[in-house]
């Protein structure tokens, strides 16, 4: 290898990998319980699913801020005055609410 070569690439054979290269997954799956059509896992890190019937693709995190579950008033209340009545701590209560919890 030339002293220039490093600069236009080197070595093709050393060629570094992306991130999706080094993280796809390439190893076998197993079929779905629903229609039988082999699972698809795209990344070493991910889970699996189905590209047919969608197995596997329920999304957990969408309920995860359209909960029915809020915080108690007392317990924003709480958190607000332990975190030095900071407005960022309101959790969508006023000042005066949070106040009268207090009392």
């Amino acid at each position: 290898m030339g002293l220039f070569d490093f600069l236009k690439g080197g070595n093709k054979a050393e060629k570094e990998l992306t991130w999706e290269e080094e993280n796809t997954y390439t190893g076998e799956t197993p079929d779905c319980p629903n229609c039988g059509t082999p699972l698809t896992k795209r990344y070493v890190f991910s889970g699996m699913y189905c590209e047919n019937c969608r197995y596997g693709l329920e999304d957990d995190d969408e309920d995860d801020y359209e909960s029915d579950e809020s915080l108690s008033v007392y317990d924003a209340a709480l958190i607000w005055q332990s975190n030095g009545k900071d407005e960022d701590y309101t959790f969508g209560y006023s000042e005066d609410e949070l106040e009268d919890a207090l009392r």
